[in-house]
């Protein structure tokens, strides 16, 4: 059975990094503002981790070597956790800047705290049980985990209604779960950690931003909304941290 078919109505998956690790997902990200949507995500995730220089870090369902190349490049060890060996996607091509392993994104096969930082992009909004995987996080890591998630309101409060728009100028995208951040962070909560940082990324749709295809644009009409606090209350996806509680 295909990955494809395997998604709930509301593309939800057991396999969600299948997807994300394809090509036709990485091409979302292609062009000078795809670059730009990635800088965004990388800048915040760099600046998240420096206080762990050269950590040990696990990347779950990071295929889309969206996490691991900016942090294998930045001197931390990473390992990449896939559901299955074709889940690898573009982190294969690291070759031995990274270590690859296969198992359940929800229940790392690691013992406790085997990591200092434990990361997952693109999979909260595509698990079947999100609190899970935050569960399976907050065990392998000792010091911090990192996740990214989209919320309820800001341009997400729109999606019912434009997803058909969405997905003529994106081609390839896909329905998503949205996640209130009171809820990420009585989850986190649960498990002994406390969320001390939230980033929300994009106030306009990233839709919006790939049509208009201009990153002078996009720099400067976020910079602006950002400016007005916009980001704080609508910015998504939310990059969180959430640190182990002493």
């Amino acid at each position: 059975m295909s990955a494809k078919a395997e998604e709930t109505e509301t593309g939800q998956s057991d396999t969600p990094d299948l997807h994300s690790a394809s090509e036709d997902y990485a091409a979302r990200f292609s062009g000078r503002i795809g670059s730009y949507l990635l800088d965004v995500q990388t800048q915040a995730l760099m600046e998240l981790v420096r206080d762990w220089p050269e950590a040990r870090v696990l990347d779950v369902g990071g295929g889309h070597a969206q996490a691991a190349a900016p942090l294998a490049e930045a001197g931390f060890g990473v390992t990449v956790l896939a559901s299955g060996e074709d889940a690898w996607g573009r982190a294969a091509r690291l070759g031995d800047r990274v270590a690859r392993a296969v198992g359940d994104l929800a229940a790392p096969p690691y013992p406790a705290r085997s990591f200092d930082i434990a990361v997952s992009f693109r999979m909260l909004p595509h698990v079947m049980d999100w609190r899970a995987l935050v569960a399976g996080l907050c065990a392998v890591a000792d010091k911090a985990v990192i996740v990214d998630f989209p919320i309820p309101g800001g341009s997400n409060a729109l999606e019912p209604l434009f997803f058909g728009l969405k997905k003529r100028l994106e081609k390839n995208t896909r329905r998503f779960v949205t996640i209130p951040k009171a809820e990420v962070r009585a989850e986190f909560a649960r498990h002994g950690f406390e969320v001390d940082a939230m980033v929300g990324q994009f106030v306009l749709p990233m839709a919006v931003h790939r049509a208009v295809k201009s990153p002078a644009f996009s720099k400067a009409a976020e910079g602006a909304l950002a400016l007005l606090g916009l980001d704080r209350l609508f910015g998504t996806p939310v990059i969180l941290r959430a640190r182990r509680r002493a």
